[in-house]
């Protein structure tokens, strides 16, 4: 007898896929071997089904891409709620129909190494010098997407996707926009965590992932010709204090080796501590610039390498070069 979807609890169904997995075994290789094939078939026939049970997926994605704040995914997320695509999905495994891709799908979502080939799948689309510029902003959703969503889902932790990180790194790979992403989560998680405190709100338990948050004072990160380079920082956030700007300012300092190595959050914290007068864009701000500015663009560039990014750049080297 069929079980309705709404009454089955996520971890009995969890368990109901492991059987199906337990006894199709070739199924289920069948299908983990296309969605692994480079020309991306599979990933495109999971997308194609999602598009199929959930009508106008595609074009809330698409909308999603022409907004500045892509990685916000609350509209995606609302759309598939609404359209109850979990419950579409519970009923297509139960069917059991041989032409059904949902069992073997969501066997290698649960058990396979789903999230990590669809992350590693985009990050070479991204430094792809072929990938067009749509293409590349796809594979920044997918990537974010992937990550967030399934830590929220609890499919994978924080400290699963540092190994994950660790790995495609011993193999040569480079992957800037999952070093940024994972990166940002834990800045984000840190930043909330020191607001807790600053508000005396309460903490139930200790929390155990995420990196600490280092300090450091603007000082400290500036080894040398440190009263020369505060001068010129001041003069410059006194008349560009944008995100974009504390993100540009960054880049050049770091590229220059005008302060030591730090991250930038780091960086903006010293900055706020220095400067308490100047009221700076927040935190959330300067990460998202920072990740779109160094985002591998056309033949392996960074937008900040590009148009009017890029003289923004140089007006900043002429600045602290004067």
């Amino acid at each position: 007898m069929k079980l309705l979807p709404k009454t089955i609890k996520h971890e009995k169904f969890k368990e109901m896929v492991r059987q199906w997995l337990d006894t199709h075994r070739e199924e289920y290789c069948a299908f983990v071997e296309e969605v692994s094939k480079r020309d991306r078939t599979g990933l495109i026939r999971i997308f194609q089904y999602a598009q199929f049970v959930a009508p106008g997926y595609a074009k809330v994605v698409m909308n999603k891409l022409s907004d500045k704040d892509n990685e916000n995914l609350s509209p995606i997320e609302k759309f598939l709620t609404d359209a109850d695509i979990a419950s579409k999905m519970v009923e297509e495994f139960q069917s059991q129909r041989p032409d059904s891709i949902v069992p073997a799908m969501l066997a290698w979502l649960y058990f396979g190494n789903s999230w990590e080939m669809m992350v590693a799948y985009n990050e070479e689309i991204i430094q792809d010098r072929n990938s067009s510029f749509m293409d590349r902003l796809k594979a920044r959703v997918v990537i974010y997407a992937a990550i967030k969503g399934s830590i929220k889902n609890e499919h994978r932790t924080k400290e699963d996707w540092e190994h994950f990180r660790k790995v495609q790194k011993s193999m040569g790979s480079v992957i800037p926009f999952t070093d940024s992403a994972i990166d940002e989560m834990e800045e984000a998680s840190a930043t909330s965590e020191v607001n807790d405190d600053e508000t005396g709100n309460e903490k139930k338990e200790p929390l155990k992932r995420g990196r600490k948050k280092i300090r450091a004072s603007l000082d400290a990160l500036i080894p040398n010709d440190t009263d020369r380079m505060k001068g010129k920082i001041s003069e410059f956030i006194k008349l560009r204090s944008s995100g974009s700007d504390i993100a540009m300012l960054y880049i050049y300092l770091q590229e220059e080796s005008h302060i030591g190595s730090c991250d930038i959050t780091t960086f903006h914290n010293a900055l706020s501590e220095h400067y308490p007068e100047h009221k700076f864009v927040g935190l959330r701000g300067v990460q998202k610039a920072h990740q779109q500015l160094v985002t591998p663009m056309f033949g392996g560039k960074r937008m900040i390498d590009l148009g009017q990014d890029k003289k923004n750049l140089e007006n900043i080297r002429l600045h602290f070069a004067a």
